[in-house]
């Protein structure tokens, strides 16, 4: 064999020594899942409002109509709700929090079939598509609530007591609710079953949810009853942020964070145990 020239010859020995490099620090390792989580969002916000016109509609149209057809019932049959609440706002900002919990919850089986070819890169987890999906679901509702609510305040005179509590009360079902969404999700690799029985779950649970009642409305047993339900604690929280001290509200802090804790960990020890029976 011949020699081989000078400068080849130390290019080769250059990448020879050259270390392999080693794992990427935590920092770093967030920084790159926060960058694929926003890549996804930008993909789930283009797949699922791009396209349809009467995406972002829809969100405005569900709660207003049921709102001021609920309200004309009330307005009709002379029924003022207990507390003197304002009828069109109580039903309008009730159904808005389960309108998000249902739209987390009916869509989470769909996330794994529906992104599953994602799952070929390397940095892509069925968690990271799952927050990007939930984050874009929260920030749609939330961003119609605060349209409703300024509305109501221009047109009503009514305004929040606490927006800070309200919002809180918000971001504490959104994060229950999507560890709610990732038990369904790894559930869903499973069986087949779930996408089909979670819809008729959602809309039946309407009235135990906390959505269009509170809880000094109800006998004391019945309330007892009603506060072993996690979400009622986030819509009595979301009561007290919109009408304060108008009305008594209900809810423990303790107990909604820890369904919080409970159920993402639950779901995402789920996710990766299912993820070994999905194939890609």
């Amino acid at each position: 064999m011949g020699c081989r020239p000078a400068a080849a010859a130390r290019r080769h020995c250059q990448a020879v020594s050259t270390p392999l490099r080693g794992p990427d620090s935590l920092p770093q390792q967030l920084r790159i899942q926060v960058r694929v989580i926003g890549a996804l969002l930008l993909r789930e916000l283009v797949t699922r409002f791009g396209r349809e016109n009467l995406g972002y509609t829809w969100i405005f149209a569900e709660p207003l109509i049921l709102g001021l057809a609920l309200g004309a019932l009330h307005h009709i049959s002379g029924h003022a709700l207990p507390g003197g609440l304002p009828v069109v706002v109580f039903w309008v900002t009730g159904y808005m929090p389960f309108y998000l919990l249902r739209g987390l919850l009916n869509r989470a089986p769909g996330a794994v079939t529906g992104n599953q070819s994602l799952l070929y890169h390397r940095r892509i987890t069925l968690l990271d598509v799952l927050i990007a999906r939930n984050l874009l679901e929260g920030a749609a509702v939330s961003g119609a609530m605060l349209i409703f609510l300024m509305g109501f305040g221009m047109a009503l005179d009514f305004w929040p007591d606490s927006w800070g509590t309200l919002l809180l009360g918000m971001v504490i079902l959104l994060a229950m609710t999507h560890g709610a969404a990732l038990i369904l999700a790894a559930l869903s690799i499973w069986t087949e079953m779930i996408d089909r029985v979670v819809h008729l779950f959602t809309y039946l649970s309407l009235p135990f949810t906390g959505s269009f009642f509170m809880v000094f409305w109800l006998p004391s047993e019945a309330q007892q009853a009603a506060l072993l339900i996690p979400s009622v604690h986030c819509f009595e929280m979301v009561r007290h942020g919109l009408f304060g001290t108008a009305v008594p509200t209900h809810y423990d802090l303790t107990t909604m964070l820890t369904w919080v804790v409970g159920l993402n960990l639950s779901g995402m020890l789920l996710l990766r145990i299912a993820r070994r029976d999905l194939m890609v």
